[in-house]
């Protein structure tokens, strides 16, 4: 049987300095995503903050207020590519700020909306933004798909949870700049090696003439295989990273030496001892080392 194949690109436009380099920021990730749209590819990501970035805080939070204007713009691109797209935002809804990521259909309609449960501490501090309580996935003709955004990824029991829910594909917008570009590679390899699954992460790139250093952006847009491969990289500067990849086929290898190769996430599942797990999510304590 010849696979199934998905074509997914992350899209990486350059970081805006500004304010008034936001607005050719938002045009140019809409022309990179018309170009994947264009090239046939059925999941589009776009990155973190996408309708504040290079905003300062009294301008994002006034923007989140507007965020259904950005809402629609992307449903109708969807509806016009025929294409799926995730569209992250800072918003405004029930009288409280969130970080949120909506996977919108080919048709234009929210299938999927997802709010950052991990917030940074300028997030929980100088924005205000309240944090999500659930990791929701979403069963789609191309496959199962959730939803992580950028410090979620720094705790693997997301991932693991995306495991357990038998995710196809992890969508990942993301800002991260604390960190270096190969720290960055290996959380999105670990990640979604603990997943089983794809994953695509969508960033920002350096602008033009701009030299990578510590804390700027640092692109790093990819797709990543269950086994950890990356599959497509965008880069350090504006770009889309693209690739062509089978959801539907499990990631298989042997469980031991000389077995024969089996789906990794059954057989992970099978060896499973959640009962010892207990103190990763505080439900035991751990013994003190004065306990000997």
């Amino acid at each position: 049987m010849q696979p199934q194949c998905t074509r997914l690109a992350a899209i990486q436009p350059a970081v805006p300095s500004d304010p008034d380099e936001h607005p050719a920021m938002v045009e140019a990730a809409w022309r990179l995503a018309a170009e994947a749209a264009d090239g046939d590819a059925e999941l589009i990501v776009l990155p973190e903050y996408f309708n504040v970035m290079g905003l300062d805080r009294e301008q994002m939070l006034r923007r989140a207020h507007t965020a259904t204007e950005v809402v629609e713009r992307a449903r109708e691109f969807c509806r016009r590519a025929g294409t799926w797209l995730l569209l992250p935002v800072v918003e405004k809804r029930d009288g409280s700020y969130y970080n949120a990521a909506h996977l919108i259909s080919p048709t234009g309609e929210i299938a999927l909306t997802y709010d950052k449960t991990h917030l940074t501490i300028t997030e929980r501090r100088d924005l205000g933004l309240t944090p999500g309580q659930s990791f929701p996935v979403v069963d789609t003709p191309l496959g199962r798909i959730g939803i992580m955004t950028c410090y979620d990824v720094y705790f693997p029991e997301v991932a693991r949870v995306m495991f357990l829910q038998k995710t196809d594909v992890i969508l990942f917008p993301s800002l991260q700049r604390s960190d270096t570009p190969e720290r960055c590679m290996l959380l999105n390899r670990v990640r979604a090696m603990d997943a089983t699954c794809h994953l695509v992460r969508a960033s920002y790139g350096l602008r033009p003439g701009d030299r990578y250093e510590r804390g700027k952006a640092y692109g790093c847009s990819c797709v990543i295989a269950p086994d950890g491969a990356v599959l497509a990289d965008a880069g350090q500067y504006e770009g889309v990273a693209v690739a062509d990849v089978d959801l539907r086929t499990p990631w298989a290898r042997n469980r031991c030496s000389g077995a024969a190769p089996e789906p990794v996430r059954e057989f992970l599942t099978e060896d499973r001892h959640p009962e010892l797990y207990g103190a990763i999510v505080g439900e035991i304590a751990l013994p003190s080392p004065d306990d000997g």
